[in-house]
This record gives structure tokens, C-alpha cells and sequence, in this order.
């Protein structure tokens, strides 16, 4: 199989120069004009390398490097800045990018130092040119945040002279605060890797603890950005090959430190299905809005269980949790935008009211639906626990995973 190369570039002229000439040397690949865009491409359908310009139109090429070096499924993928002159350079290799090709593009070295890229090669600084630089990429991510949040400002200004800017506020505010957020994540994974030296345990417990902050911080931005684009119909999806057993484990996982923190016990019964076809971003998002709902409102030392199962041509995570529940008309609103059940005695802040509706949509979006039973109807089999809060199901159509076609056999004479 061919090789793919993302490329991200704003030029359209040299996003054309490098496709024509990966593909004549027989590369896949893959374009996407802006970085958001590009991280959306990357996690539906990883590449074997990414290539991304220093200055994109709306997250600069090293930054883009850290968010994509989060996931577990791109960790390992090479990604290749394209910028000019040496301090490019050594911000970018300082940022986790893992080498530099210079512009203009040498028609004639291209290909070459992409192959070499692919084959293992990797740039490194030494440790006081990395803290140098360090210091000069957590510098401009700071100057971002400080214009995030002034654009934030004005743009919650613009919302009380009219209702009419409600999405396009929406959409601009998760765009802002993806731009500083997402890098900033990335630079405290690097220093959680211990590349800056050594950590205490308690410095590895305080940083544990911010990653965890940030991680519900960026499932707040993500839900703002798929609220808008679901809610305007411009939210396509990209159907990728998905396993749900592994995609519910994977979403406990991302809530380990508020599942130990409220002391639960959350259990994952897998379906054993097998891949279907679905937007594994939005799905994902989906079942992490439902989950962390569950787990939000459980009490502590409570049991929450996710199960994953087919029936038929439908897939469906049915969430069980043993909280207040969710009562009359509270449970048709709850999937309304900005909505809050009322929950008596209850004394913890409500969140930002987008989890359910967006969750609903993406169900929706993808053919399915989202079902709230509280108390739940019917108790899970195989299972000793009862529970006696909410049940949520989000169904979807389990599509098929498409075979490949199979080369024909050679035969020998």
C-alpha cells in the first residue's frame, strides 16, 4: 500500500508542488488548507506522515505538532514542519515536530527527505537550545491566549445586540479557544514525558491534575464547536472504521481521574461485534458527553456501567448510573441547549448545558437517536447491580466495515 501524506498548507500553489510531487513518486495524498481542519482529517484517517507549514491561517505548524502528538494513534506518525530559516526550525524540533524541510521546496530533495522521514530518520536539539526554544513557543501560546480572550470578550458583546449571532459567536469562540488550547496541551504532555528532566511525585500529581482540567476544558470547546456546525447543518460526516468495544474503554479511560476522584466503580461490558463505519471523532464525543454525565452525577462510591451491543443492523451504548435521576419534564429538556435539570440538594455547579443536545445530534446526524430512561425500564443482564438513576442509549446504524478488494493471484507457469 502507498504511503499517505497529509498535507497541511494554506498556499493552495504549494499544497499542488507537494501532491504532484508525492504522487508521481507514487505517495497517497491527503490536503486539508488550515490546522483545525487538518487535526480533524488526521484523527478520522490517520496519515504515515504529516507535512504542515510554520504559519497556517489559523494554529501555527508546531503547535499542530503537539495536539496531534496526544493521540495514542498518531504518537508514532512523523510530522515534518515546512518553514524558512534556523529559529523556525528550532522552535519547531523544541515543539515535538520531528524534523524541518526549508522553503522554498528543492524540487530535487524533496522526495527524498520525505522517504527519510518515513524510514525513521528524527531531528533533535540539544538540551539548552530545547529550552530556549521551549521557552519561546510558551511564550507566543501565552500572547494567543491573551488575544482568545479578549476576541471572546468582544464577541460576547456582539451577542447581547442581537440573537441572530448566536451560532456564528458560538462557532468563533470554540475556534479561539481551540487555538491556544489545543498547544497547550501538548506542551504540558511534553513536559509530563519527563523531556525536561526528571519530576517529583507531587509535581506529577499537580501536572495529572491540570491535564485532567484541560481534557474537560477541550470537551467544552469541542462541544461548542459541534453544537454550531451540527445546529447550522454544516457538520459532515466522516465515516472511518471504528471499534466500539474500544471506543467505550477508551472513553472510561479519559475519565479516570474523575472516576477515582468521586471513588466509582465503572464497568465496561463489551459487545463484541466487531468495526463498524462511523465518524469516530463525533462518536466518540457522543459517548464521551453521555459517560461523563453519568459519571458526573453518580454518587460517590456509586456503580456506572457502560454496555456496548448489536441488535441487528443497530449498534447501541446503553449508559446505566445510579444517580438522582432525571424526572417528568426535566427528561425531554435535558437534550435542549443549555439546559439543566433541576437536581434538589444537589450543590455541584451545573456545566455548559451542550453534552446531551450535542450528543443527540451527532446520534441524529449519523442516523440514529438517543433514548433517556429514568429509572431505567429494564435492569442489565449478567449483572448483580442495580441501578436505579438513568439509563441513556445513543443507537446507530452499525454499518458494515467494506472489504478491501483482494489482489488476483499470480499464477506461475
Amino acid at each position: 500500500m502507498s504511503p499517505r501524506v497529509l498535507c497541511i498548507e494554506g498556499d493552495p500553489g504549494l499544497r499542488a508542488t507537494v501532491r504532484e510531487l508525492l504522487e508521481e513518486s507514487g505517495f497517497a495524498v491527503d490536503e486539508s488548507p488550515t490546522g483545525l481542519a487538518g487535526i480533524e482529517r488526521a484523527l478520522t484517517l490517520p496519515p504515515d506522515l504529516v507535512l504542515a507549514d510554520v504559519h497556517l491561517p489559523d494554529i501555527e505548524g508546531p503547535e499542530l505538532a503537539s495536539r496531534l502528538k496526544q493521540e495514542r494513534s498518531l504518537a508514532r506518525v512523523p510530522f515534518v514542519a515546512v518553514g524558512t530559516g534556523p529559529a523556525e526550525h528550532d522552535v519547531a524540533i523544541a515543539a515535538g515536530c520531528d524534523g524541518f524541510i526549508e522553503q522554498p521546496i528543492a524540487r530535487d530533495r524533496f522526495v527524498s527527505e520525505v522517504r527519510a522521514f518515513l524510514a525513521g530518520k528524527r531531528e533533535l536539539l540539544d538540551e539548552r537550545g530545547e529550552r530556549e526554544n521551549l521557552r519561546t513557543f510558551s511564550a507566543g501560546l501565552a500572547a494567543k491566549l491573551e488575544q482568545a480572550v479578549a476576541g471572546a470578550s468582544d464577541a460576547a458583546a456582539r451577542l447581547d445586540r442581537s440573537d441572530r449571532l448566536r451560532s456564528a459567536f458560538i462557532h468563533n469562540l470554540s475556534h479561539e479557544l481551540s487555538t491556544p488550547l489545543t498547544p497547550l496541551a501538548g506542551y504540558l504532555r511534553i513536559l509530563q514525558s519527563g523531556k525536561l528532566g526528571p519530576l517529583s511525585d507531587q509535581q506529577r500529581k499537580i501536572l495529572d491534575s491540570v491535564l485532567a482540567a484541560v481534557g474537560r476544558l477541550t470537551r467544552i470547546v469541542d462541544n461548542l464547536s459541534d453544537f454550531a456546525s451540527l445546529q447550522a447543518g454544516q457538520a459532515a460526516i466522516l465515516h472511518a472504521v471504528v471499534d466500539p468495544d474500544q471506543l467505550a474503554e477508551d472513553v472510561v479511560a479519559e475519565q479516570r481521574a474523575a472516576i477515582k476522584e468521586a471513588r466509582l466503580h465503572v464497568t465496561v461490558t463489551r459487545g463484541g461485534g466487531g468495526p463498524v463505519q462511523a465518524d469516530a471523532r463525533k462518536l466518540r464525543q457522543a459517548l464521551a458527553n453521555v459517560v461523563s454525565n453519568a459519571v458526573k452525577f453518580s454518587p460517590h462510591g456509586g456503580e456506572v456501567l457502560v454496555e456496548v451491543a448489536r441488535a441487528g443492523d443497530r449498534l447501541r451504548f446503553s449508559i446505566y448510573d445510579q444517580g438522582p435521576g432525571i424526572r417528568g419534564a426535566d427528561a425531554v429538556n435535558v437534550f435542549e441547549p443549555f439546559f439543566h435539570a433541576s437536581r434538589k440538594g444537589d450543590a455541584r455547579a451545573p456545566g455548559s448545558g451542550l453534552g446531551l443536545p450535542v450528543a443527540r445530534r451527532i446520534a441524529e446526524a449519523h442516523g440514529g437517536q438517543i433514548v433517556l430512561e429514568s429509572p431505567p425500564r429494564t435492569q442489565p443482564a449478567g449483572t448483580p447491580r442495580h441501578f436505579t438513576g438513568t439509563k441513556i442509549v445513543l443507537e446507530i446504524p452499525a454499518r458494515p466495515v467494506e472489504a478491501r478488494p483482494q489482489p488476483p493471484a499470480q499464477v506461475s507457469g
